[in-house]
């Protein structure tokens, strides 16, 4: 019966799925009016955009969704600052835009 067990628990050792070593990515839990403060002593509404984005496609739970003007205005960055960035930022490669004429633009983000 020991022949039996060994050869069993060989088969199932074969048939199981080779574990992946995990790539850890290392997260920062931040509030948002903090990065909103930070933005605006810096000067920097590019961090506020990038952080929001993150932020949207966590609430949305997909990376996909729509970016409205008025969420990032809470925040101090207008239109054209927001358009300048989603430029920088689909030219890095790290997110798609869908612009539609007259209306809000799908951000996709490119997460590996």
């Amino acid at each position: 019966m020991e022949d039996w067990a060994k050869k069993r628990l060989a088969e199932l050792e074969a048939a199981a799925p080779a574990k992946r070593e995990s790539k850890k990515d290392v997260f920062v839990k931040v509030p948002l009016w903090w990065i909103e403060a930070a933005t605006k002593a810096t000067r920097a509404p590019q961090a506020f955009v990038c952080v929001w984005l993150l932020y949207l496609a966590w609430k949305a739970g997909r990376a996909s969704f729509p970016l409205p003007n008025d969420r990032l205005a809470k925040g101090g960055v207008d239109r054209r600052m927001k358009r300048k960035v989603l430029a920088g930022l689909e030219k890095a490669g790290l997110i798609a835009v869908d612009r539609r004429h007259g209306k809000t633009p799908i951000v996709t983000l490119m997460l590996r």
